[in-house]
């Protein structure tokens, strides 16, 4: 998986199955990375998809689901009628960080 992928999986986790960073009980980190990622405006992809990895290691139940995005074509969407995707509306600078281009290694 490049770099540039596994950034995607994740931002397409991030949206599409807010639940899972609950049950992998990641939440409270979220702020953490957050600030982390918000403090490499001026890094390559390679170095935030290599913070983003090591985040994750923490949380093998959300490497697994990146890792199933990379298999499909469309992540399917699991929003259930009546949830907020909680987790896209508490962090959305997280979301912007990652979506902000990035120089190549």
């Amino acid at each position: 998986m490049t770099d540039e992928q596994f950034i995607s999986g994740f931002l397409a986790v991030f949206e599409t199955k807010p639940e899972v960073f609950e049950q992998a009980g990641a939440v409270d980190d979220l702020a953490n990375l957050t600030n982390t990622i918000s403090q490499m405006a001026d890094s390559s992809n390679k170095e935030v998809a290599d913070t983003l990895g090591n985040w994750c290691a923490n949380y093998p139940k959300i490497t697994d689901e990146i890792n199933k995005f990379e298999r499909k074509l469309k992540p399917d969407r699991t929003k259930k009628e009546g949830q907020e995707p909680k987790l896209s509306n508490r962090y959305p600078e997280l979301l912007e960080n990652l979506r902000k281009p990035r120089p190549n290694s």
